[in-house]
């Protein structure tokens, strides 16, 4: 994949990661989110009509890059599931992330855990398994011990929910 969109691979942001509702209105960072997924998805339903690839995969980059937080490895596992999946399904993994709270690093620790086998991590996260989430927040934990200054955001869950499944 060809990077075109300038968001700065190399940013050095916090690990707090946008959540989707803050003080119960949608984040502004969940907002850019949603939009670019939207427009992902103009581009795809505009390919079958337009074979544009370089297009399809700027757009793709910017979204990325939004749920990536400028994390640089989260953006390269990110860049891994969108090619081991192509753009169809990853664009689903990307919203099943960014519903579910996985953002920056956080998602970086997730596709650990998944062994970077992108639908692998698709099932998980679609599943709400309690193991995925608990490896993700004990990460995030540990990672907050070594570096006091930074604050991660951790993934909540519902096992009631997850275990009526």
């Amino acid at each position: 994949m060809s990077c075109e969109s300038c968001a700065g691979c190399f940013e050095a942001t916090p690990c707090s990661a946008p959540s989707p509702l803050v003080n119960g209105h949608v984040s502004k960072e969940y907002r850019q989110f949603l939009k670019a997924a939207r427009t992902c998805a103009l581009v795809l339903s505009d390919q079958a009509k337009d074979a544009d690839k370089g297009s399809e995969e700027h757009v793709f980059n910017g979204l990325i890059s939004i749920l990536a937080s400028h994390q640089f490895t989260a953006q390269t596992y990110l860049a891994l599931a969108y090619k081991q999946l192509g753009p169809r399904d990853f664009l689903q993994l990307a919203q099943s992330l960014a519903h579910h709270g996985f953002w920056g690093r956080l998602i970086t620790w997730a596709f650990v855990f998944a062994e970077e086998d992108s639908r692998k991590l698709q099932g998980l996260v679609d599943q709400q398994d309690a193991q995925l989430f608990q490896h993700v927040n004990d990460e995030a934990e540990m990672f907050e011990v070594f570096n006091p200054a930074v604050s991660c955001q951790r993934i909540t869950w519902n096992p009631l929910a997850a275990a009526g499944r």
